[in-house]
């Protein structure tokens, strides 16, 4: 009977304990048995200690009792006196048959009718003829009045046994289990049963998902007015899920000591109309996997027999997706973000896909044997993969890979085979990851544009003759920029060190970088501007120089976005675009040049002290030496694109 009998207790679902307790009273039956005839045969032995006498060992193991020092009870007892006898282990072994009574009378006290009154009267007196046992001294008469089956004798211990043994027998016979679809089933009614196989058709569908792992054991029954349906889901001891079905409100208790399985488990609801209660942190028994397990109660109200029906058919299928899941969160947290990670489990979930087959195949282990192949510098364990292929892609990979995983094991395809594919699958997002590359490079390019306008709008704000404010918090938002630049730089940099043949984005976007620092140096010398003149021939011949640099940078990222064309596979149209992007950011530059002699003449002509000369100087400057980048970095572009026309 696969009920988690400690759980089950604490939840207060009676219904569910009785076959249990009556198993467990079975079991304590023969343990009772044993302690008997080990008494008996110890005292024989120290009566007679050069007779042979058997261990014991072959009925204690029948008996399911594991302690193997009571091997050496026959061989170590002797007498100490007359009718006095010590017995090695006899304290424990007297206070074993104790527990055990009281484990065989606890379903039958549970009746609640006369036989349990009259049994609960047998037992109160017969527990007191069970001494202590101090010292391991046990008397004769003692160990006779306790294993006697004689009914001359009275009512003893053994008499007691053997009439409970008989009732828990007829207790057995009367709750009739049944299998209904594997779950043990008692006490149903007809329409009961119907429920019970609809959440059954909801176990059997998901089932083999789980593969070859233990669990989803159900037990089913009707306690006064309610069915009662019970799911052990895998091994935790706390693990486990009760609904309680009363007319047609489905009441579903999950106990877990995974806090985030737990909201996982909510997770698989939306969209069903399960109404949560509050989470509780109880804590369990001592056997326990964890002093603490967490309890949360759903409630469903279905419109009809079939609508409940079908609720729980789907609850029943969304099980399977709970087992092992605490270890695929974490072996997918390796290479994902933890909220990533555990937004792929429930992709997984949702699509009948789930994750054991993942685990099956290596989980993490095959991941990184794939990542020795397709990345040019071996990562390291825990190194997020999301750094690589990006945040967006290497979910799409996780996805790709758990389905992959069970689809092929569930089609028996060798598992070899399954992890080539894996294999060859990552190779092909890390080619992608070239155009992640250039991706981040167009984006580093917008920071440019906008660094570039920030300076020209500030040179234009001067010539308005207004405050200085919108120029300084203008250098700021540069600054800011130019910082977020550099984390593009660094990202670019440190990605294409693991990826092969992508030592050119690195390349790229370093020279790119050297424009968007120009200009954040230029709006910091635009600052200085009005402090030291108010020259409008300058002025405006700094703010052509900044339209240049503006457009400039935007032919360049012109040029970013029709090289994604050119690399995929291009027509005569998609290179010409690329082309005159490349030929408007030389000419752009050129033009530069010959403002920057403009302007340094104009500089010469009206600069009124050294002050103005200087500031205006090498303002002008640094705008042209930011064209003079852009130029270096899209002819870097323009070469990589003709050599690989070239290959």
């Amino acid at each position: 009977m696969p009920v988690k009998k400690e759980i089950i207790e604490e939840l207060g679902e009676e219904g569910l304990i009785l076959p249990a307790l009556v198993n467990s009273a079975l079991a304590a039956n023969d343990r009772i048995k044993y302690y008997f005839t080990l008494l008996q045969t110890a005292q024989a032995r120290a009566e007679n200690p050069h007779a042979d006498f058997s261990s014991l060992r072959v009925e204690r193991e029948s008996a399911g009792i594991e302690n193997p020092l009571y091997d050496r009870v026959v061989a170590e007892s002797e007498v100490l006196r007359e009718g006095i006898s010590h017995i090695p282990h006899a304290s424990r072994i007297l206070e074993e048959i104790k527990n055990s009574l009281m484990e065989m009378a606890t379903p039958l006290l549970s009746r609640d009718n006369a036989d349990a009154v009259a049994l609960e009267e047998r037992l109160r007196l017969l527990e007191k003829g069970i001494p202590p046992g101090e010292g391991d001294i046990v008397e004769k008469k003692v160990i006779e009045a306790i294993t006697s089956a004689h009914q001359g004798d009275g009512d003893t211990i053994h008499i007691l046994v053997m009439d409970m043994h008989r009732a828990l027998n007829q207790l057995q016979g009367e709750l009739a289990s049944e299998s209904i679809d594997g779950a043990m089933t008692y006490l149903l009614s007809v329409e009961d049963k119907d429920l019970v196989m609809a959440f059954m058709s909801g176990i059997r569908r998901t089932a083999p998902l789980k593969f070859d792992h233990p669990g989803l054991g159900t037990t089913a029954t009707r306690n006064g007015q309610k069915l009662i349906l019970q799911n052990d889901i895998g091994m935790t001891d706390a693990h486990v899920l009760v609904i309680n079905v009363v007319d047609r409100s489905a009441t579903v208790i999950y106990t877990d000591i995974h806090m985030p399985r737990l909201q996982f488990f909510q997770s698989l609801f939306e969209g069903q109309g399960v109404t949560w209660g509050d989470t509780l942190s109880k804590k369990g028994a001592a056997t326990f996997e964890k002093k603490i397990y967490h309890l949360s109660t759903g409630t469903y109200t279905a419109s009809g027999k079939d609508d409940l029906a079908r609720f729980l058919a789907f609850t029943g299928s969304r099980l399977v997706f709970l087992i092992d899941w605490n270890r695929a969160r974490k072996r997918l947290r390796n290479f994902l973000l933890t909220k990533d990670a555990v937004g792929v489990l429930k992709w997984a979930a949702d699509n009948d896909f789930g994750h054991m087959g993942f685990l099956i195949l290596g989980g993490e282990k095959m991941v990184y044997d794939a990542l020795e192949m397709t990345s040019r510098v071996p990562m390291r364990y825990g190194e997020p993969l999301h750094q690589i292929l990006g945040r967006e892609k290497s979910i799409e990979y996780f996805q790709w890979v758990l389905r992959v995983s069970t689809t092929g094991l569930l089609q028996n395809q060798s598992r070899l085979l399954i992890q080539d594919e894996i294999k060859a699958e990552l190779l092909r997002f890390f080619r992608s990851a070239h155009e992640g590359l250039m991706e981040i490079c167009e984006e580093h390019a917008t920071l440019t544009i906008s660094v570039a306008t920030i300076v020209r709008e500030a040179l234009q704000h001067i010539q308005t003759g207004e405050n200085g404010a919108f120029i300084s918090r203008s250098a700021q938002r540069a600054k800011r920029w130019e910082s977020e630049a550099d984390l593009a730089v660094t990202k670019v940099r440190t990605l294409s060190r693991r990826i092969e043949n992508a030592d050119f984005y690195s390349q790229l976007i370093f020279t790119a970088d050297d424009a968007l620092d120009f200009l954040e140096e230029a709006s910091f010398y635009v600052t200085l501007i009005p402090s030291v003149t108010s020259s409008r021939k300058i002025n405006q011949s700094l703010v052509e120089m900044a339209e240049l640099a503006e457009k400039s940078a935007q032919e360049f990222l012109k040029a970013l976005i029709a090289s994604q064309y050119v690399y995929k596979g291009y027509s005569r149209d998609d290179m010409q675009e690329f082309l005159q992007a490349v030929d408007h950011v030389l000419s752009l530059e050129h033009q530069s040049d010959e403002a920057l002699r403009l302007a340094q003449k104009t500089i010469l002509v009206e600069s009124r002290d050294w002050k103005e000369m200087q500031v205006y100087g090498d303002l002008a400057r640094t705008i042209e030496e930011s064209t003079n980048s852009l130029m270096k970095a899209v002819f870097l572009l323009r070469d990589d694109i003709m050599e690989r026309m070239n290959r």
